[in-house]
């Protein structure tokens, strides 16, 4: 009886193939052993961006914020939303 099981999953070819298959392996990442050349400044101009990217959105979001009625209990946004006015809670 032969064919289709997975009895032979561990071995490529020889008796003993044994190695680290992670080598082998792409990935986006880099793999297991990653530590590219400059991964600080990559780090920090990421996160540059996408401060850069998320600060003029809250502002467009802060402008365009607007309810009905007055929270029962104080929001965080109302620290910085023009729309509530100067109530006190």
């Amino acid at each position: 009886m032969g064919g289709g099981g997975g009895g032979e999953h561990g071995s490529h070819g020889g008796a003993g193939a044994a190695g680290d298959f992670r080598t082998k392996v792409w990935s986006m990442t880099g793999g297991p052993y990653c530590r590219p050349k400059h991964w600080k400044r990559n780090t920090a101009i990421a996160f540059l961006g996408a401060f850069l990217v998320c600060i003029p959105i809250a502002i467009k979001s802060a402008e365009l914020e607007q309810r009905p009625h007055y929270p029962v209990r104080p929001i965080p946004s109302q620290l910085w939303c023009k729309n509530f006015g100067k109530k006190e809670y």
